[in-house]
C-alpha cells in the first residue's frame, strides 16, 4: 500500500504538571481520551513526544526565582544586567526577569519594538509618537517606555 499522508503532529492539551506526577499515565490518558473524542486513531510506528518543560517540572527540575536572583548576583556582580532582545513569547520570560531583576540594581532591557520576535505588539505606535521617541533614536533611554520597565521590575513586579 503506498503512503498517500506525511507526518501529522497534533498538540494534545492536558493538565498542569506538578512535580511529582506520574507523566506516563497522564500522557498515556491524554493521548487515549483525544484519539477518541477527536476520532483519530493511533497506529504502529506512531511517535508521542512530551516537551522537556513538562518532564521538568514532573522532576522538580526547575530554577526558581530566588536562585536565578543568586546566580545573577554572583555571576555578574548584582549592578547593571543587559538583557539584550530576550524571547518574550515564550511564558517562562516573565518569571526569569524577575529572577534577574531581584539580583541586580538595575536592568537594561532591549527590545525590538513597537512588536516582539512573533508580532506580539509591545507598545502602541501612538504612545511612541506621543512619548517623542523615533525609529532613528539610538538610545530609548528616556522613553517612558523604557522608564517604566525598569521601575516595575526593580519593584519587583
Amino acid at each position: 500500500m503506498e503512503r498517500r499522508v506525511g507526518t501529522i503532529s497534533r498538540g494534545i492539551r492536558g493538565p498542569i504538571i506538578r512535580e511529582g506526577d506520574n507523566l506516563v499515565d497522564i500522557a498515556v490518558d491524554n493521548v487515549l481520551e483525544a484519539a477518541a473524542s477527536e476520532g483519530f486513531e493511533l497506529r504502529d510506528r506512531d511517535v508521542i513526544a512530551l516537551t522537556e518543560s513538562i518532564v521538568a517540572r514532573a522532576q522538580g527540575n526547575y530554577a526558581s526565582i530566588e536562585a536565578i536572583a543568586k546566580d545573577v548576583k554572583t555571576k555578574l556582580g548584582g549592578e547593571t544586567i543587559g538583557v539584550i532582545f530576550p524571547i518574550l513569547s515564550r511564558n517562562r520570560f516573565a518569571i526569569c526577569l524577575k529572577g534577574i531583576a531581584m539580583g541586580a540594581k538595575k536592568i537594561v532591557l532591549m527590545l525590538s519594538y513597537p512588536s516582539d520576535e512573533v508580532g506580539n505588539c509591545l507598545v502602541s505606535l501612538d504612545k511612541i509618537d506621543e512619548a517623542g521617541v523615533t525609529v532613528e533614536a539610538p538610545v530609548l533611554d528616556s522613553s517612558p517606555v523604557a522608564i517604566t520597565v525598569i521601575v516595575e521590575l526593580s519593584r519587583g513586579v
